[in-house]
């Protein structure tokens, strides 16, 4: 929501106060929502257990060119 304190404005003068709580939990559920599924990418240069490379997460789709990765792979290869 753009304009939170309008829209308290409006929920007051309106006369649907005992609505509020119930709409600012589902306004920040919301927002955990779009944290979660929205587009992220994490790097090795913050999260130095990933050795190199990236991990992207667009459109909940993880798409993982890092190192660590590649080695998993030539150690599960090699290990067989």
């Amino acid at each position: 929501m753009k304009d939170l304190d309008a829209f308290i404005a409006h929920v007051k003068r309106t006369g649907r106060l005992k609505l509020l709580p119930e709409v600012l939990r589902e306004l920040k559920r919301e927002e955990l929502r779009a944290k979660k599924t929205g587009e992220r990418i994490e790097t090795a240069q913050e999260n130095p257990s990933l050795i190199s490379g990236a991990r992207t997460i667009k459109n909940g789709l993880l798409t993982d060119t890092t190192g660590k990765r590649t080695l998993l792979e030539i150690y599960k290869n090699v290990i067989s």
